[in-house]
């Protein structure tokens, strides 16, 4: 290894050691050491490393710098002269060890660090010049249910130590030497402490480090449907799903169906990693999809999956629009309801945001007033999935009742009575309120389980109206070829109902821009013109 590229080992205890004689070990006999704790420090143990591998090697010099706590200045002091800092703590200071990475960062040094934390020991990233990954990324990435597997911490121990500064000082000497690519340029590595068992796991560099959180309206939504119109691969956009899963650091913990049954609906659970965590991520509440195929419950809880991580930055996305009377008049009212829908295109995700705004009225109607109902009686269900649904409830209950809600700002609101409840969908049109109406029901039997969802409601508290019964025959639809159809469709209702869609674009994920996947913002509000 190059004796002239300048090493500043930084850490204390048992750790500082094992990476000392890592060091040394490698090739590399002149570098400075700085104690950030000397009772923890086992001096006589390092003068005997010292002196071991000075008699094989008489140029072997270790400086040690004096250190002085909780002074950032002279700690920028410290850094400035050395190439590489590689930083240790079996304590797991993120405190100390954020503050180094911040210096190496403004100082444009190559820093790898190690520390122990819960049952586990974390090693990298590697944080260099022109490298977008760096440490805090990776801590607002990597989830807490992978760190604390257990409420007992683990205890140091020598051979993870040892074998934790062997990865540090593997990748240091990849990098000066420049032999291979360094692992942990885009990654960090995790080890179990209990079993010294482990992985390198790549993570995706987090908006809120980078300070990519920005909105812009969409000046014209029909213009911009035409300009994003065109074919989607559905096995792409599950591949997309896949990379974005892990249990140690993923934008999903999980998409899978896992022990879901999966009849008659299929069914996919999501869990998302909360964008807003300082680190390490803690984990939203997961969500169930159920759908008619089982690529579409993949493909369904993929797109909620995304569109509830991107909603807990709402108030970031927002306050980040530059307002104009002319596009949007006035502010977002921090009350206001603002929907993120996610697609393969920009009429999709417009489409599944609209859907969000128009169920958001349907419950706060539900919580005001009563539910008057027209009966429906259904002449002809062209709809395979539709079909499929109505047959089903039929053999696991009994035949459903079908009731003709108030609509909401001109689209259907259709019940689907089941079980002793009813089940409410506002939708674009009739067939997507009937198919999402039966859905809650067959996801109540299917699931057995109480119904809590704000559309469920008794038997008692619907009052079908004694006239007589409306005739109604449900379409065919197909969800991905109409699209576009249907949100210029759903545009001229809003209109007719004195309602108009804002819709704005999301700059604010790297991985969002050329990817299958598109995430829109919207609002719906009165018109004034």
């Amino acid at each position: 290894m190059n004796q002239d590229h300048k090493v500043l080992a930084v850490g204390c205890g048992p750790f500082l050691l094992s990476l000392i004689a890592s060091l040394l070990e490698s090739g590399l006999c002149k570098f400075h050491v700085l104690i950030t704790d000397s009772v923890l420090t086992d001096r006589q143990r390092l003068a005997k490393l010292v002196e071991q591998f000075y008699r094989t090697d008489p140029e072997t010099s270790i400086e040690e710098i004096p250190f002085q706590k909780d002074k950032a200045e002279y700690l920028h002091e410290v850094i400035k002269p050395f190439q590489t800092i590689l930083y240790v703590s079996q304590e797991g200071d993120i405190k100390e060890l954020r503050s180094i990475h911040t210096i190496c960062r403004e100082e444009k040094k190559m820093f790898i660090s190690a520390i122990c934390i819960g049952q586990s020991g974390l090693v990298g990233p590697m944080v260099k010049p022109g490298v977008e990954g760096c440490w805090e990324s990776s801590w607002r990435r990597i989830h807490r249910t992978a760190l604390y597997k257990k409420m007992q911490l683990s205890a140091f121990s020598s051979a993870a130590g040892a074998l934790l500064a062997n990865i540090i000082v593997f990748e240091l000497l990849k990098a000066v030497m420049r032999a291979t690519e360094s692992e942990l340029k885009h990654n960090f590595f995790l080890l179990d402490m209990d079993t010294l068992e482990g992985d390198v796991h790549f993570f995706v560099p987090h908006p809120l480090v980078n300070e990519r959180v920005s909105a812009k309206w969409v000046l014209d939504i029909n213009q911009r449907v035409e300009q994003d119109a065109g074919n989607s691969d559905p096995d792409v956009l599950l591949q997309f799903f896949y990379q974005m899963t892990s249990a140690v650091s993923g934008i999903f913990q999980i998409w899978e169906e896992g022990d879901l049954t999966q009849l008659p609906l299929s069914q996919c659970r999501v869990q998302v990693a909360d964008l807003l965590s300082e680190g390490p991520a803690d984990l939203m509440n997961d969500i169930v999809c159920s759908e008619f195929t089982h690529k579409e419950a993949r493909r369904e809880a993929g797109l909620v999956g995304v569109e509830a991580y991107i909603s807990r930055m709402t108030r970031l996305l927002v306050t980040s629009l530059h307002y104009n009377q002319k596009i949007v008049p006035g502010m977002i009212k921090p009350q206001e309801f603002v929907a993120f829908g996610a697609g393969e295109t920009f009429a999709e995700g417009v489409c599944r945001g609209l859907q969000k705004c128009l169920n958001e009225e349907l419950i706060k109607r539900h919580s005001n007033q009563t539910h008057s109902l027209k009966q429906v009686q259904l002449d002809a269900i062209e709809d395979k999935q539709c079909e499929y649904y109505w047959n089903a409830l039929s053999k696991m209950q009994a035949t459903p009742k079908i009731g003709l809600g108030e609509n909401v700002f001109g689209f259907p609101v259709l019940y689907v009575g089941s079980g002793g409840y009813w089940y409410s969908c506002v939708g674009l049109n009739m067939t997507i309120a009937l198919r999402n109406a039966m859905k809650q029901a067959l996801r109540q039997v299917q699931n057995q389980t109480v119904c809590f969802a704000p559309q469920g409601i008794k038997d008692s508290l619907v009052d079908i109206e004694k006239v007589t019964p409306l005739n109604l025959v449900i379409r065919s639809f197909k969800n991905t070829t109409a699209q576009s159809e249907v949100l210029q469709t759903s545009l001229s209702i809003l209109a007719l109902n004195n309602k108009h869609l804002y819709v704005f674009d999301l700059e604010l994920e790297p991985f969002l821009k050329n990817e299958p996947v598109k995430v829109f913002g919207m609002l719906l509000r009165e018109d004034v013109c």
